[in-house]
């Protein structure tokens, strides 16, 4: 049992409402104040997970994340403000949890979660709560959770739609419904039960490409807290075998379930499928996210009617900086007119060309163009005539350039900035 003298008077004031809950009281808020989460992501998230995780008196929180705040994140990552605006992600996000709860104990990882440093970042764990966006870092934290037997809460979001389910490979429930149906010793379901392989290159698309609705990561996000601390407290029944899905357009949640695959061979590698387009550590910040369900693609975003699309030096949809090696839709029209383009390669997927093409492209979706090896008309392009490729915003086109360009420096490609959407809009 526990008592009141391993809090202070601070935290017996600010948890009192918990220690008034029938069924929860002061041992379930002790174990929490013993507990060590790992979170994985402080963006949109991680602002709830983070938040909830530490004003509910969790003891200790790791944070991983290798980014810094910018303003394209504060519509949905609501633990960062405009007063931490370049700030590394899990400084700005400390920040904020210590305010919540001064005697949180702290642990800011600024680096990215990879195969080489995942064991050693979650071995310390009680629970790992996954919020990243993206397939690399998930199928990472989901095979070293499966291999150390950590119980993963993993949620996911795009457009108007999220899921979150818990996953653990050896589940170790002490009593209730759980422990009835995963007794200790029994196999769990994990990740790769629900996703057996990671989606081909560009098959779904990033957040950025597709939009998020600001408040849908807050639903989500609440939803897998809530998932931990019943889990670290002990209380209810945890989402271990089933997944939930929300539609905010519909405001309508769905639930599956989720047994172990008995034919599928337990994890014994991590991401070793992951790597190369849209998998690899050194492309975890924009590789796609997982689609929670399929959906229609919703309105484009525009940029400002104050100024003119081809005369930003920023994509509109991403807010990344122009490169030297892209070209607005002003300037490849100008190429096109000029001869000084060697090739056009759409490398979106077959539903999206029924909405229109750049006359001449080739069309080769981006999950092929990396199974090729090569890109059509590059060996035929030059310095001052290279080939173009884009996609719907730009985004997954950067990726293949990159990609590309990592195999052989030379190679004359280029990125059309902001991709068929900003090129259509700029007629």
């Amino acid at each position: 049992m526990s008592d009141l003298s391993q809090f202070s008077r601070s935290q017996a004031e600010r948890f009192q409402r918990h220690f008034a809950l029938q069924d929860f009281g002061i041992e379930a808020q002790a174990k929490l104040l013993g507990a060590r989460v790992v979170v994985i992501g402080a963006g949109g998230l991680g602002a709830p997970i983070l938040t909830y995780l530490a004003a509910a008196g969790v003891g200790t929180i790791d944070v991983i994340d290798h980014d810094e705040v910018d303003r394209s994140n504060l519509h949905r990552q609501v633990i960062h403000s405009e007063a931490t605006l370049g700030q590394p992600k899990t400084a700005s996000a400390a920040a904020a949890m210590r305010g919540l709860h001064p005697e949180i104990v702290i642990h800011e990882h600024r680096e990215p979660l990879t195969a080489q440093n995942a064991l050693e970042l979650i071995g310390p764990a009680d629970a790992v709560v996954d919020g990243s966006d993206n397939f690399a870092t998930r199928y990472v934290a989901a095979d070293a959770c499966e291999i150390a037997g950590k119980p993963l809460i993993s949620g996911s979001i795009l457009r108007f739609q999220g899921q979150v389910s818990m996953f653990w490979s050896q589940p170790d429930f002490p009593d209730g419904p759980d422990a009835q149906r995963w007794p200790a010793g029994s196999r769990g379901p994990g990740y790769r039960d629900l996703y057996p392989e990671a989606p081909d290159a560009g098959e779904v698309p990033t957040c950025a490409e597709a939009g998020v609705l600001g408040v849908l990561p807050g639903v989500i996000g609440t939803l897998m807290a809530t998932e931990t601390v019943k889990l670290l407290a002990g209380i209810g029944q945890s989402l271990l075998g089933r997944v939930i899905t929300y539609d905010a357009l519909t405001s309508s949640f769905r639930e599956l379930t989720l047994n172990p695959d008995p034919q599928r061979e337990p994890v014994t590698t991590i991401g070793a499928d992951v790597t190369g387009i849209g998998g690899g550590p050194a492309q975890a910040s924009e590789a796609p996210e997982p689609a929670p369900a399929e959906a229609e693609t919703s309105g484009q975003t525009h940029s400002s009617a104050d100024a003119e699309p081809e005369d930003l030096d920023f994509n509109p949809f991403t807010g990344e900086p122009k490169r030297d090696d892209e070209l607005t839709p002003r300037q490849l029209r100008e190429a096109i007119a000029a001869g000084a383009v060697g090739g056009l390669v759409d490398v979106r997927e077959p539903h999206e060309w029924a909405g229109g093409t750049i006359e001449g492209a080739v069309r080769m979706p981006l999950g092929d163009l990396a199974r090729s090896g090569s890109v059509p008309g590059a060996e035929d392009a030059e310095a001052d005539r290279p080939v173009v490729l884009y996609c719907a915003h730009g985004v997954r086109s950067r990726q293949a350039v990159d990609w590309f360009r990592q195999q052989n420096p030379d190679l004359p490609l280029a990125n059309l900035m902001g991709g068929y959407e900003l090129y259509r809009q700029a007629q």
